[in-house]
């Protein structure tokens, strides 16, 4: 089927599409039906133009200039804007081209409306950049975790872990666990993101900073799709502060039913027995010469129960950084007519006044068990500030190495809870007391504390 040169003409001026002709300067010799709706001119009007580019947006006009005169034959995609007559901007994507008729040059062009799809663009643009100012900036951290390797996290990430973005995005981030939840966090990352774990969970773990710090965050993991493919979004906050309050609080509670007990236990039986001791005298006078010195080791015993209980409310205090040597040197001085050498290093840790507890009961073992001759040590490692207290005594059998911290312990009547206070205490500061052997004889009670940080 053929048609006629007036059957094409119709389909040109009916087009959709905007459809123009200029000669070689830009003169404006045909637009079709489209052009005049869409610009608001009038054809004539537009032929009366010097250029087309007399449409065009003023900031666009250089730039469709030089295509302009750069077009060959094969033609060139172009997108510009345009400026409707009532002053409306618009935006197109088009495709101009030179071609030969009857010996002369002519431009042709077509071009289709795309303002929608701008003007939708532009929105999600500027909603994107809403959304990335709003968690960039946000004083709470944000990650993006996908196959195993960080893909995002915002500024205040890099402050909470002391990383800077580019060591953390692209790399595989549980080097930020802390070794003991490191499994865990794990496990529930990798199952989020298969899908496994559908509900909206909130969990804390701790992480380890750049500089060493153990900080407890809590995060409310989610999963998400990241390009396609599912990924795993949280916030997180710091919960460092709150957990040391939940500790504290754990503290004073068991040291609230360790007095409980003292008071309730051991107490009102030693008061029973002197209180039997009491009648017996009162009933047989002639028992008094034995009865009374038990009934005064049983006062003393009393006494002794009280001070560790007043000892152990010490540690509840605030802690403080604490120069362990000199602690030491106080408390030696107290022990007089005693031989106990001191040797160390300035070591800071963060104590309270219940470490010169601790010193003075394991001084006192040591003394006691040791022949009246001690040695204490200070010294460090990269976290922790250690004392060692030795003796030259019998030593300590290994089948109760652990049970002498026990409470309740005692190889008679003499220690009272010294050495488990003594424990309590050193657990309030984070640290931990140990008996080892010493060669050739004798015991080694050796002490960890946790160092100030920046401590060498």
């Amino acid at each position: 089927m053929e048609f006629d040169v007036s059957f094409w003409r119709k389909v040109v001026d009916k087009s959709l599409a905007a459809i123009y002709i200029t000669d070689e300067s830009g003169k404006v010799l045909y637009v079709n039906d489209i052009v005049e709706r869409a610009t608001k001119y009038s054809k004539e009007e537009i032929y009366s133009m010097d250029s087309i580019f007399e449409l065009a947006h003023p900031e666009d006009r250089k730039y469709l200039k030089k295509e302009f005169n750069e077009l060959g034959e094969e033609g060139k995609f172009y997108e510009s804007r345009y400026i409707t007559k009532d002053g409306r901007v618009r935006y197109v994507w088009g495709f101009t081209a030179k071609f030969n008729f009857l010996g002369k040059s002519y431009i042709i062009g077509n071009w289709i409306d795309v303002t929608k799809a701008k003007e939708l663009e532009q929105a999600l643009r500027e909603s994107e950049e809403f959304y990335k100012t709003l968690v960039e900036d946000s004083l709470t951290p944000v990650y993006l975790l996908q196959d195993g390797v960080m893909i995002y996290v915002n500024k205040a990430f890099e402050e909470a872990t002391g990383y800077k973005r580019e060591e953390i995005v692209g790399r595989n981030p549980f080097f930020l666990i802390h070794p003991d939840d490191r499994g865990i966090v794990y496990k529930r990352y990798v199952e989020r993101e298969k899908g496994l774990r559908d509900i909206i969970e909130t969990y804390s773990w701790r992480i380890v900073r750049k500089d060493g710090e153990v900080r407890w965050v809590t995060a409310r993991p989610g999963r998400v799709t990241y390009r396609g493919k599912p990924a795993v979004a949280a916030t997180v906050i710091d919960t460092t502060e709150i957990h040391n309050l939940n500790l504290e609080l754990k503290k004073k509670g068991e040291y609230l039913e360790f007095v409980n007990k003292v008071m309730r236990h051991d107490i009102a039986n030693a008061i029973t027995a002197i209180r039997g001791i009491l009648e017996i005298i009162k009933d047989s006078p002639e028992e008094a010469e034995r009865l009374i010195p038990l009934a005064i080791r049983r006062s003393d015993y009393v006494f002794r129960l009280i001070n560790d209980a007043r000892e152990l409310e010490k540690a509840l205090e605030e802690l403080k950084p604490i120069n362990v040597v000199e602690i030491v040197k106080d408390v030696v001085g107290q022990f007089k007519n005693v031989d106990i050498d001191v040797k160390g290093e300035n070591v800071f840790v963060r104590a309270n006044e219940g470490l010169r507890t601790v010193l003075n009961n394991v001084l006192q073992n040591a003394i006691v068990h040791g022949g009246g001759k001690a040695k204490v040590e200070v010294l460090a490692n990269e976290s922790s500030g250690i004392i060692r207290v030795i003796d030259y005594g019998k030593g300590v059998p290994d089948e109760i190495k652990e049970k002498i911290f026990e409470e309740g312990f005692t190889k008679g009547d003499g220690m009272g809870l010294g050495l488990y206070i003594t424990k309590r205490i050193l657990e309030i500061f984070g640290g931990e007391i140990k008996v080892k052997d010493n060669k050739p004889t004798g015991a080694i009670f050796e002490i960890k504390i946790p160092k100030i940080k920046g401590e060498g």
